[in-house]
């Protein structure tokens, strides 16, 4: 009696560590099915991560090819207005020290697509045996020059720099000293890129070299 009570107690333990095998199965399949849910899940986290990081790459990219087209197009019209700056400095130089306009080959008051010219009679930088010279400011092909007797035409622009407008007027007061206002509109101009904004300036000197 006492074995088979013991054989009967074992079979028990047995029967119960069999039953709770049994009973594991079925929890197994309760968790499988969650892990694969939660695998797809995984994935699907994985692909709006990877859209979520194109979309902000591409924003990104756009976002910093705005930043340099400004740079550059902010770069260029510096450029514009520095040459516009240099050019009406070299033109009020020159009429300031100019004694007189030389009318019959300057240009005043036109209008577009015309441009204006300017002829100054000048007793600076006069070549050896002279008493004054001639100076003449004009544009050709696009392009500021300065010519000067004796030495050749200068470019007082930059050559990525084009004049779109330059013309002269006279200001004439009996009483004061002739002055000439100068207006001047150039854009610069990059063969990849095209033309940038346009700039104009507008200045008044007066020939104070005028008898």
């Amino acid at each position: 009696m006492i074995d088979l009570g013991f054989k009967n107690k074992k079979t028990r333990q047995r029967g119960f560590t069999f039953s709770r095998s049994e009973k594991a199965k079925p929890m197994l399949k309760f968790f499988l099915p969650s892990a694969k849910s939660s695998l797809g899940f995984t994935l699907i986290e994985l692909l709006i991560y990877t859209v979520i990081l194109v979309v902000i790459s591409l924003v990104s990219v756009s976002f910093f090819i705005q930043v340099v087209n400004v740079t550059e197009t902010s770069r260029r019209s510096r450029e514009a207005l520095d040459n516009a700056k240099g050019a009406l400095e070299t033109i009020t130089q020159e009429i300031r020290h100019a004694d007189s306009i030389y009318t019959p080959t300057s240009r005043l008051d036109t209008s577009l697509p015309n441009f204006g010219q300017l002829s100054l009679e000048t007793s600076r930088d006069i070549p050896n045996d002279e008493e004054n010279t001639y100076v003449d400011i004009y544009v050709d092909n696009e392009r500021l020059y300065l010519r000067r007797e004796g030495i050749p035409d200068q470019l007082i622009t930059s050559k990525k720099v084009k004049v779109k407008d330059l013309q002269f007027g006279l200001l004439s007061d009996a009483s004061a000293k002739p002055a000439v206002q100068v207006t001047l509109t150039v854009e610069y101009f990059d063969q990849a890129a095209g033309p940038s904004n346009s700039v104009t300036l507008t200045s008044t000197s007066t020939l104070r070299s005028f008898d």
